[in-house]
């Protein structure tokens, strides 16, 4: 983590530096070949090659014995990091909508119950891809934040029924004592009680 924090760090001096994109950053206050070694290494910075210093010498009136400049993946690391670094925007509930906060795990198995849409026999609730979707992270409550209807609930629990058979009873233990939802597969009908008659022995 300190590792990243370090390159997000740089990657904003040499842009600042750098000014547009067809610039070069020269050494300055925090900024010298050593620091940026690494953006060099990882390739989101390219080293100026000895023409260029010239050129650039002859720009500023003196001796440049180092330059850099960011690449695309320079550029996109450090687009990535702002939005990553930016706080989600939780919006309000829309009228009828529970909020509902989840981990992360919760989440990774409600992507892969609508994932399965078109292939269960008892899908996902209508919109609930959506609310996935539409989840964002709350580092206030270190939670997923979703909004859901009733149905959607009960279409939630049911992925953890689903995630529960596959060995972890977690999501659907955490759902049941958090909301109160818990899913309870239907007890089949005997045929003849399925046609009003009454069951055999």
């Amino acid at each position: 983590m300190r590792r990243s924090t370090g390159h997000d760090v740089l990657l904003r001096r040499v842009a600042d530096m750098q000014g547009t994109t067809d610039g070069w950053a020269t050494a300055g206050p925090g900024l010298d070949e050593r620091a940026t070694g690494a953006l060099v290494k990882l390739g989101l910075a390219r080293a100026a090659p000895p023409e260029q210093q010239a050129e650039l010498s002859a720009q500023t009136g003196r001796p440049v014995a180092w330059a850099v400049q960011l690449t695309d993946d320079g550029w996109d690391a450090l687009l990535y990091a702002r939005v990553r670094a930016a706080p989600a925007a939780v919006r309000a509930p829309a009228p009828g909508l529970q909020q509902v906060g989840l981990r992360r795990s919760d989440l990774d198995a409600l992507r892969r119950f609508v994932a399965l849409r078109g292939q269960l026999r008892h899908g996902p609730a209508p919109g609930l891809e959506e609310a996935v979707q539409e989840a964002r992270f709350s580092a206030a409550s270190n939670r997923w934040v979703m909004y859901v209807s009733g149905e959607q609930m009960e279409s939630m629990a049911r992925a953890f029924f689903l995630e529960r058979l596959g060995g972890s009873s977690a999501a659907a233990n955490r759902f049941a004592r958090v909301y109160g939802v818990t899913y309870t597969p239907a007890a089949p009908l005997l045929v003849s009680e399925a046609e009003g008659g009454e069951a055999g022995p």
